[in-house]
């Protein structure tokens, strides 16, 4: 590009997910190209067992005057310096209840023993190392730790700045490390413990970059990273995912345009093949999906379900009155197995009679998924749309295909907390722009509301919360010789089988502390007749079986 040409600058993506890990040095960038997961060379473990950490990979792009995107600038066209913050404020923030039972009473803070009253006590709450600085290709991340962060007094490390070879930032969090500071205290809630801390953080970043000889200044939109925990199924998206819900709440605000038509191909296909998908890694999934009968992807029901013939109607219209209708809260006739999907809500465990604790489609997908049943949309459908490589997109596409990318692999609810960022997600207020995040928020201030430590939520919700981050029940790789409907039952065992007794909610909790790491990833396999099943690999404690 023409460097006279550049205008200003933007960091993409807008918000980029990093995940944790316990191997010191193994790591793996997270995903670029929306559609396709993560698949790091040699698996998402080291050669000891331990969890490789996920790197979110932060880019700049140049844009004229006139918006449009010129291409990515890197350390050979430009000095860039990247300025990162990343903190963890869990243990300062309020008790989580629940989006409609939250309480901002002093009284219902966290680590109630240290004074509520008391700002500078209740700041050593707050592992908060301060920004970092990196600058020039293939930083080692030595000279930008976040290293000075402590909880109570108590060092607490939360990750570091790498850059790659061409100069590109690369965020890495922390090691999975939780911990309570107080003696024989073990987890006893599923969110708020006090006394514990973990790693997990988020924060913004930032960049100043200078061009060609005089070393001209351009002004860098600035952009976030959130730190969460592994996700266990990379090849399995949320049925709800982060992006679905940002992009839900750009259109509600006017900030992008709502498509008039509705495409079987980019509104429809998703929704379907998402909960099929599930039958490889929950149990309630694979009763209902896993059974040809009742899978939305088999040949011949997929043609008629992507088909806007009204010979075809019947068959859209079964599947749209099972869906459970959103913002459901006196009517109670849909709060129950009946209705799918088949997972819990932003108000707790799922129970018959109470709306708000079943999870539903949002609700500009309901009325697409409505249209769709109804025979208005476009019979777009030719095949599954192969992801393409990064570098052959073109460069006004790789901006929003970053943040796409990113925000695909995180889960848009039901946000009982969530996994990676909560209910404040939908909210307008939480965001400047689309996909990017307000610019008054400070580090901290995304993973605040989560579970803490984020273990102990990942060992309870089981079974119907979010099987795309901790499987409920897998298929081990050596079972992997057939599909899911003809597997035999006793082949599917329990993703985390050793931690806990499935009994006693206190031990397991404490367990999933110690052994998340032991637990498997699930990754794509092709059988011989050509088929691809999902299997459990790399799951490392095998004296539990």
């Amino acid at each position: 590009m023409n460097l006279d040409d550049v205008a200003r600058c933007e960091i993409h993506p807008t918000i980029g997910i990093a995940r944790v890990g316990n191997s010191p040095d193994g790591f793996f960038i997270g995903p670029e190209t929306p559609g396709a997961p993560s698949s790091p060379p040699g698996g998402f473990k080291d050669a000891d067992g331990r969890i490789k950490r996920q790197a979110a990979r932060f880019r700049v792009y140049a844009y004229d005057r006139a918006g449009t995107v010129l291409g990515e600038l890197t350390s050979a066209e430009a000095q860039i310096v990247w300025t990162a913050e990343l903190a963890n404020a869990k243990g300062e923030w309020f008790k989580f209840a629940g989006r409609f039972h939250e309480s901002t009473a002093d009284s219902n803070r966290r680590n109630q023993h240290i004074d509520p009253a008391d700002p500078a006590a209740r700041a050593r709450l707050v592992i908060r190392p301060g920004p970092r600085s990196v600058t020039g290709p293939s930083q080692d991340g030595t000279d930008a730790r976040f290293d000075t962060g402590t909880f109570l007094g108590t060092p607490v490390p939360l990750g570091e700045l790498r850059t790659d070879e061409a100069g590109r930032l690369l965020v890495l969090g922390g090691f999975g490390t939780s911990d309570s500071v107080q003696p024989a205290n073990p987890l006893r809630h599923y969110a708020n413990n006090d006394g514990w801390y973990d790693d997990v953080s988020d924060g913004p970043l930032s960049a100043t970059v200078r061009l060609g000889p005089d070393g001209r200044q351009v002004p860098v939109t600035s952009a976030w990273c959130v730190v969460g925990p592994p996700d266990h199924a990379p090849a399995v998206p949320s049925l709800v995912t982060l992006y679905d819900v940002a992009l839900e709440v750009a259109r509600a605000s006017g900030g992008l345009p709502t498509p008039p038509e509705v495409s079987f191909t980019r509104d429809i296909y998703p929704l379907l093949a998402r909960p099929v998908l599930y039958a490889w890694v929950n149990k309630r999934a694979r009763e209902r999906h896993g059974d040809p009968r009742r899978n939305f992807l088999t040949p011949s029901r997929l043609a008629r379900l992507s088909s806007n013939e009204p010979d075809n109607a019947a068959a859209r219209q079964m599947v749209f009155k099972r869906l459970r209708k959103p913002g459901l809260v006196d009517d109670t006739s849909q709060a129950n197995e009946g209705f799918m999907p088949v997972l819990s809500g932003d108000d707790g465990d799922a129970q018959r009679n109470k709306p708000r604790t079943w999870l539903t489609l949002l609700p500009d997908q309901y009325a697409r998924v409505q249209r769709w049943a109804d025979g208005d949309f476009l019979a777009d459908w030719t095949g599954v749309p192969a992801p393409l490589p990064f570098e052959a997109l073109a460069p006004a596409d790789q901006p929003h295909a970053l943040v796409r990318a990113a925000l695909e692999t995180a889960s848009g609810g039901g946000f009982f907390p969530g996994i990676e960022m909560t209910y404040i997600a939908d909210r307008q207020s939480t965001w400047a722009a689309p996909f990017r995040l307000r610019e008054d928020l400070v580090a901290g201030d995304v993973t605040k509301y989560m579970a803490h430590p984020w273990q102990a939520d990942f060992y309870l919700c089981r079974d119907h919360w979010w099987p795309a981050s901790r499987p409920d029940e897998v298929l081990p790789e050596p079972a992997h010789d057939g599909l899911v409907q003809d597997a035999a039952a006793g082949a599917f065992q329990e993703w985390d089988r050793g931690v806990g007794d499935g009994e006693n909610a206190e031990k397991g909790m404490n367990e999933m502390v110690e052994k998340w790491s032991n637990l498997g990833f699930i990754v794509a396999r092709t059988v011989p007749n050509g088929d691809v099943i999902l299997v459990e690999t790399e799951r490392t404690d095998h004296e539990t079986g």
